[in-house]
């Protein structure tokens, strides 16, 4: 993490519809790249701007999240569909 990585939102949703579990999006100001030639330069190259990423925790515990997706999405709307739609609408964001 860098000075530019900031948590702007957080939720919790029903892992199996039953247990619950904790969400974050982390906004960065860094995207990794893969480093493979073949790949396109977007995706194999390093960059830099705004990007956020999902990390899930793992099911009915307070423990360390672990990344989640494939990779950073452009915006923060993008994400929060991604884990709308990955956590079968169970989702329940803190703060309203």
């Amino acid at each position: 993490m860098n000075d530019q990585d900031q948590c702007v939102l957080t939720g919790t949703w029903l892992y199996d519809g039953t247990v619950p579990s904790r969400v974050e999006i982390w906004r960065r100001g860094f995207k990794p790249g893969s480093g493979d030639y073949e790949d396109p330069r977007e995706y194999g190259e390093d960059q830099y701007g705004e990007f956020y990423e999902v990390f899930y925790h793992p099911p009915g515990s307070g423990g360390t999240a672990k990344p989640a997706g494939f990779g950073s999405y452009p915006d923060l709307s993008s994400a929060r569909a991604s884990v709308e739609a990955d956590t079968n609408g169970t989702i329940r964001w803190d703060g309203g």
